[in-house]
Order: C-alpha cells, then sequence, then structure tokens
C-alpha cells in the first residue's frame, strides 16, 4: 500500500514569454502512518501536479518513481538508481522501466510525452496479487477552454467517483472535467482503492493508469437483511435495545471493519437499508451485531441510529 498525506495537485498556467516542461512532483509525509496502514492493506494514492517552470528543454521529458519499500530502477536495461528515482532529461518516446525490490519485480512501457513529466507510484506486497500502484501523467488537447480525464484500471468496469459521485467505469473518459481541485476514487469490490487528490487545468487532459490491488478480507460474503419487526423473533427491536440502519452509499454497500477505524481490516459488507443492533460508539464509529456471535464497526457517517 502507498499512502502520500497532505498532497495535492497544482496547476498553472505556462506564461508566453516562457515555454517551460510540466514538472508532476510526488511527496510523501507522515511516513509513520504509512508504516501503520500498509500492514492493514489498503491502497490511498495523492499526487501533486504542478505546471510550471524547471528550466528543461522542450526537447525533453521526465519521469518519477516511488516505491513501497524502496525498489531498484532499471530504464530500458540499464540500473539507474533506487527510488525514489527521478530524471527530467530523458527523451520523450517510449521507455521500459523495471522495477525490483527484492525477488519481486514490475516492469512496463511507459510513453514520455514531450514537455512534461510521467509518474509511476507502485507498492510491492508480500503477494504479488496484491501489489499495484498507477502511472500518472498529463498531455495537452489543444482545447484551452476545458480541463479533460482518461481513466483505466485492472480490473475494469470499476467505478470512478468525482467528488463523491460516481461518474463512469473503467475505461471511461470525461472530455469536460472542469477546472479546479477534485477528489478522484477508483474502486472495485475485493480490490483496495486508490483515492486521488486533483487540481486540473484547461487545455490538460489528466490521464490515470491504473492497477487494483486485491484485498485481504475475512469474509466477502455479503450479509443477508436483519428479520423485519414483523417477525416474530428474538431480533426484534425492543424499547431498551438501540439498533442503526445503514444509509445510502455510491456502492450499495458499507464496509463493516474489525477495529473503529478506516484502517481496519474488512470483516463484512452490509446493504442500504438493513437494520442492525447498536452495541458501541467510537471515535464516530459504530460497533453493530452481526449475529451468530459476531460484530464490527461502520463508519458513523454512514449509518443512523433508530
Amino acid at each position: 500500500m502507498v499512502i502520500g498525506i497532505g498532497d495535492r495537485f497544482l496547476a498553472e498556467e505556462n506564461s508566453e514569454e516562457k515555454r517551460e516542461i510540466i514538472n508532476i512532483n510526488i511527496f510523501s509525509t507522515g511516513f509513520s502512518i504509512l508504516k501503520r496502514m500498509v500492514k492493514k492493506f489498503y491502497l490511498i494514492i495523492v499526487a501533486s501536479l504542478v505546471l510550471g517552470g524547471c528550466g528543461l528543454d522542450m526537447s525533453k521529458s521526465g519521469v518519477e518513481i516511488i516505491c513501497n519499500p524502496s525498489a531498484q530502477v532499471m530504464i530500458d536495461g540499464k540500473e539507474m538508481g533506487m527510488t525514489p528515482y527521478k530524471n527530467n532529461s530523458l527523451k520523450p518516446g517510449e521507455i521500459e522501466i523495471k522495477l525490483t525490490q527484492g525477488k519481486k519485480q514490475w516492469s512496463r512501457k511507459v510513453h514520455l510525452e514531450n514537455n512534461a513529466n510521467t509518474v509511476v507510484n507502485w507498492d510491492f506486497s508480500q503477494e504479488n496479487q496484491m501489489a499495484g500502484g498507477y502511472v500518472l501523467y498529463l498531455e495537452p488537447t489543444g482545447n484551452r477552454e476545458k480541463a479533460g480525464f482518461l481513466v483505466s484500471s485492472t480490473p475494469d468496469k470499476a467505478a470512478v467517483a468525482i467528488d463523491g459521485e460516481i461518474k463512469t467505469l473503467t475505461p471511461g473518459k470525461i472530455d469536460d472535467f472542469g477546472e479546479g481541485d477534485k477528489q478522484v476514487v477508483v474502486s472495485f469490490p475485493g480490490y483496495k482503492s486508490i483515492i486521488v487528490f486533483v487540481k486540473a487545468i484547461n487545455g490538460y487532459q489528466l490521464i490515470l493508469e491504473s492497477e487494483l490491488a486485491k484485498e485481504t478480507v475475512i469474509n466477502t460474503g455479503i450479509l443477508s437483511p436483519t428479520p423485519s419487526t414483523n417477525d416474530q423473533t428474538s431480533d426484534e427491536p425492543t424499547i431498551n435495545q438501540v439498533w442503526v440502519e445503514i444509509k445510502e452509499t455510491e456502492t450499495g454497500w458499507l464496509r463493516v471493519r474489525d477495529i473503529a477505524g478506516s484502517e481496519g481490516v474488512e470483516i463484512k459488507k452490509v446493504n442500504t437499508g438493513e437494520k442492525y443492533k447498536y452495541l458501541e460508539e467510537k471515535n464516530d464509529w459504530y460497533k453493530i451485531d452481526l449475529g451468530k456471535g459476531d460484530s464490527g464497526w461502520i463508519s458513523a457517517k454512514y449509518a443512523e441510529k433508530l
């Protein structure tokens, strides 16, 4: 899992007097948080994009590579050092990037745009099928009135939410992404979500190519609805028993975690509209009775006490 805290996409118009290269800068803070969260199998990606001067020629391209944990970088078969790695003097065109971390490897061909940086962010896991990451770059569109967005993922048909509202499925294209700050979430059931905060700029298309990592869960089954108040069962609401109802969500379900916090491991999924016995509350999280002696925590933001 790769976690960047406090990063934002920033973009500024190029000066007509000075043609300068687009520079994508990635930085991470809160490393102690990263070490703790990695154990919980989440993929939360945050990047910074700056459109401004770095003094490169128009015939140059750049690449920035970050990896968790640090990995050896090879470009077109040549050793280039360890991550984090940055090179702003590459020729535009196709290159092959290979990352090696112990016995684990990842490689892919990447097209470098003229006058632009390409970012590679990869997270190695103990299991290859649980590794994931993304490639991020800009390309000019020629339309200075609109900002575009192109997104793809493995697996495909992942939901893409912009500022909390699902806009498309992967692979997807948004011709008029809208200039300014955006939150982009790419999610697919059973996989770690990718969350990116961006600031789009007119005249360019932001491209996000992602590989979602599988998420380890104790039980991925969807719970059946609890008995209604008309059923004569021991689970009937009583005067002294507090219940919670799952609110509407973008996906139609809500994750139940083993501890009160987003770093907890998913143990169940519950459907919107279902009701569960309320057990306790901690830090804006509700503990609910899942039945058969099981319990778990849900975000209070998406539940209502009855």
